[in-house]
């Protein structure tokens, strides 16, 4: 089912974002070359479709900015390069110093997601702050089931 094309169509609602978002990603490198037809309609591969998820979660979830998507796939990469090094290297040293690189990609990774936690934490907490004055300002409430 690997090799099965999808219509512009059917890839917006999987992922519920427009065609001129697909299109965009595409012309912008995040996402890799689509196959067109002879009449130059776009044919996504599911490898296209499981891309665009993944970036859309990095937006999404994480709220990251297509720039540090970007930085995010490009050490994906790179990643992949090492690993694909790794197993073909025979020398200890070579791997080790493979893991290194590997760490400190991984590392910058960790930290990225870290400071948009915390962001998203300090957030939620102004917005606590916020629900706690409003709450304040409410008359008390009687519990009717508590009379029960």
């Amino acid at each position: 089912m690997q090799n099965k094309k999808y219509s512009i169509e059917e890839v917006t609602e999987r992922l519920g974002v427009t065609a001129r978002t697909l299109h965009y990603y595409e012309e912008i490198g995040l996402i890799g070359e689509v196959e067109r037809t002879g009449g130059g309609h776009r044919l996504y591969s599911e490898e296209v479709a499981e891309e665009m998820e993944h970036i859309l979660r990095l937006k999404n979830v994480l709220g990251c900015s297509l720039q540090e998507i970007r930085t995010i796939l490009d050490a994906e990469q790179q990643l992949t390069a090492l690993r694909e090094t790794y197993r073909q290297e025979i020398s200890d040293s070579s791997r080790s110093s493979l893991l290194d690189q590997a760490a400190v990609l991984l590392n910058r990774q960790i930290s990225l997601i870290d400071e948009k936690v915390k962001g998203m934490l300090e957030m939620k907490q102004r917005f606590q702050e916020r629900l706690q004055r409003v709450e304040a300002k409410q008359p008390a409430k009687t519990n009717d089931f508590a009379k029960e």
